[in-house]
């Protein structure tokens, strides 16, 4: 679930000349480092310029068909290295990422392994195999929610103020149901423990991973790391087109113009960038460092985000590793982690010697402040509990990194507080996971998705070029629809009924 950037934009709050939030200086003052708001190409034709701030999937995704229409576009990124907040940790693709693997198919690139299966374990062991049958029938009544949330604005509301826990004990799951699946199930995809999540939040990762692709539940992986297999490739086709990429470029401000009613540029120290539209496609945390002085950005800072540590290590000997990608749970109250062999994913580590394990943490607050080897400690404690090999094994070397504030955190209520992708400026439009869609995807789809959203806002703003055409969510099964067209039909009978409004809902 990341469109994070590291690059962090505030806004000026020069009292002598200042409007609507941004300095309003003119522009002529420092000299554009892209040039002209319009460029020419070699067809003589004028070539609007967009600055699109951020390089995970939605920066990258609205640069990619903005450069397809003709645009001049520049990417900033403040130095961490372009895609790499999604490349904070491992991240599996399912099969209902449609928009995703039709890029890698555009592309021409085959970045992913085959289709694999993955596991849960507790501290009692490999779950959900162990599950009794009757706490798997408990999940069932949990379906009426799932049907009845359809991904509008009403069923966020309804939904959203409520825990992922006390849903699930409204709707009657088991005890070891929740303790040793479901609630781990919702660590793993939401990041933070069930009784941290917005039970909206939960129903819509649900619905879109399981019941409306009810046929295939199995993951490919990167056979490398993102920026590698997929990122760079990427821009590497973005920049025949003409699309620049500027690293160690910290936004700082941008300049508005009041005479055209819009921001005119973007600002990075002593160098400004000149846009006829600015896509904002940066994470929560990068956000709040913004100052902000518009109600429609005030809400931002209720917002919150999620530690990640990353530990890879390499073990002495060959470890049997049962399934490439594992969930795990039990092992501390408010973690959640996954461990996954490297050796069968990477092509880089297919002929080790050595096992080679990534093991993710996430809501790792706990974990941050620890010294390297109490981290590799505790991953190892923790690995062994699944698989027993690992005790037997020495680690001889390890890579640990720290992600502060890296995942956005759908906590109860935080609804409310999500911003559209367009803003009260016409020429400023937002992307990234932490954005309202009605498209229903998430993780790295709702990323991508919500930044050709963006590039569609820019196309219709400036009114030149085409639409990106957004490979919708799969249509539900018959049998699933049919109960869902039931459901509206109720809830219209209902709220026509005397007090319908009076009761809490």
């Amino acid at each position: 679930m990341l469109a994070s950037l590291r690059a962090a934009p505030t806004l000026c709050l020069s009292k002598r000349r200042y409007r609507n939030g941004f300095c309003c200086r003119a522009s002529t003052l420092q000299s554009n480092a892209n040039g002209d708001r319009n460029s020419t190409n070699n067809n003589g034709k004028n070539k609007k310029k967009i600055v699109v701030v951020g390089s995970g999937w939605a920066g990258l995704g609205a640069a990619h068909h903005l450069s397809k229409q003709g645009f001049d576009v520049t990417v900033l990124d403040d130095g961490n290295g372009f895609g790499s907040p999604d490349d904070i940790s491992m991240q599996g693709f399912w099969y209902p990422f449609r928009n995703i693997f039709s890029l890698v198919d555009e592309l021409g690139i085959k970045p992913f392994t085959g289709w694999m299966k993955s596991a849960q374990y507790s501290e009692e062991g490999l779950e959900f195999s162990r599950l009794p049958l009757v706490d798997r029938l408990t999940s069932l009544p949990l379906m009426a929610a799932v049907i009845d949330f359809d991904n509008t604005d009403v069923a966020w509301r309804k939904y959203d103020s409520i825990t992922a826990r006390e849903l699930f004990k409204q709707f009657g799951c088991s005890e070891r149901l929740y303790r040793n699946v479901i609630g781990p199930l919702v660590q793993v995809g939401l990041f933070a423990p069930a009784e941290q999540c917005s039970a909206a939040a939960t129903l819509g990762i649900l619905y879109f991973i399981v019941l409306a692709h009810q046929k295939n539940f199995d993951l490919v992986w990167c056979r490398g790391t993102l920026r590698e297999k997929i990122f760079e490739p990427w821009m590497d086709s973005m920049r025949t087109r003409g699309c620049e990429f500027l690293d160690g470029r910290r936004v700082t401000d941008f300049i508005y113009d009041e005479e055209r009613c819009c921001i005119s540029d973007v600002v990075c120290g002593k160098e400004t960038y000149s846009a006829g539209a600015v896509v904002l496609a940066v994470g929560i945390s990068t956000l709040q460092e913004l100052i902000k002085n518009r109600e429609e950005f005030l809400k931002v800072l209720n917002l919150a985000s999620i530690d990640v540590v990353s530990v890879k290590l390499w073990f002495d000997k060959k470890v049997t590793v049962p399934n490439v990608s594992n969930a795990c749970s039990g092992f501390g109250d408010s973690l959640a982690w996954t461990f996954f062999d490297l050796n069968k994913i990477y092509d880089e580590h297919k002929d080790d010697s050595a096992t080679v394990i990534q093991a993710d943490f996430y809501h790792a607050n706990q974990l941050m402040p620890l010294k390297d080897d109490q981290v590799v400690a505790k991953a190892v404690s923790y690995l062994s509990k699944c698989i027993k090999d690992f005790s037997t094994a020495t680690v001889m070397d390890h890579k640990i990194r720290r992600f502060p504030k890296s995942l956005t955190h759908f906590f109860p209520g935080s609804y409310k507080y999500m911003m559209r992708g367009f803003t009260s400026f016409p020429n400023l439009f937002m992307a990234g996971d932490w954005i309202t869609t009605r498209h229903g995807s998430w993780s790295q789809e709702r990323s991508y998705v919500t930044g050709l959203e963006a590039a569609n806002r820019v196309v219709d703003y400036l009114g030149d070029g085409s639409f990106s055409k957004i490979i919708p969510v799969e249509e539900d099964e018959p049998h699933i629809e049919a109960l869902r067209t039931v459901n509206r039909r109720f809830n219209e009978i209902r709220a026509q009924l005397p007090l319908s409004d009076y009761f809490l809902q």
